[in-house]
């Protein structure tokens, strides 16, 4: 079975914003980590053939492999993990997804199917209008 994760991404606004912030991660830390509180206990097929999927102002927007998860003790002390994430951020076709706090399991069968951006004409549309297009099964 493969397992993927899904996560929103807090206090972004959009996909452009989030490749930004993974580009100063990057500078402080050469590579994408992602730190959460909680061991995702799938963690050697998430490794394997896994990816997180971004949830930007409630719509599941981009995935990202999963290259490796590390378990690490925090400044306070406690225990996390720290998600290492390829530098692709690969768009999906834009799905709703309520709120929830932390990260799920996000089951292959129910994951958007990519987005093949190389297909389209119009590549610089906002994203919103995307969305809504592609929602209508009018791009």
């Amino acid at each position: 079975m493969t397992y993927h994760l899904k996560k929103i991404a807090v206090g972004i606004e959009t996909i452009e914003r989030l490749r930004i912030r993974q580009e100063m991660v990057f500078k402080d830390y050469g590579k994408i980590i992602h730190t959460t509180r909680n061991m995702p206990k799938q963690k050697d097929q998430l490794i394997k053939t896994g990816s997180i999927f971004w949830i930007i102002k409630r719509n599941v927007l981009v995935r990202q492999k999963i290259l490796d998860i590390i378990s690490v003790i925090r400044s306070d002390g406690s225990k996390g993990c720290e998600i290492e994430l390829d530098k692709d951020l690969v768009r999906v076709i834009p799905t709703p997804m309520r709120p929830f706090q932390g990260w799920r399991y996000y089951m292959a069968v129910d994951i958007p199917p990519d987005l093949n951006l190389s297909n389209l004409e119009n590549e610089d549309l906002p994203e919103k209008i995307n969305s809504e297009l592609i929602k209508l099964g009018l791009y």
